[in-house]
């Protein structure tokens, strides 16, 4: 019989689904998540029954490496005016 330490799972041990990891970077677009997986190394989801899940602890790990980047300025969709 495997002896279990705690109940609690590891951060390692949580994934969570699409909508969880769109809520958590602000209500992101699939296509935001899409873009940072090319542009920014993204985690990859890992697919279990054709649905996507990301570990937690990866999420946590990209936050890191972040945070020291600078961000690139909002464009909000507009189209820069010609003088």
């Amino acid at each position: 019989m495997p002896i279990v330490q705690n109940d609690i799972a590891s951060p390692q041990d949580i994934f969570l689904k699409a909508k969880q990891v769109r809520a958590r970077y602000g209500h992101c677009s699939h296509m935001w998540i899409e873009r940072r997986q090319k542009d920014a190394g993204f985690p990859v989801p890992t697919f279990f029954g054709g649905l996507r899940f990301w570990r937690l602890r990866d999420l946590q790990d990209w936050d890191e490496t972040q945070k020291d980047k600078p961000r690139p300025p909002a464009s909000h969709g507009f189209k820069a005016a010609r003088s």
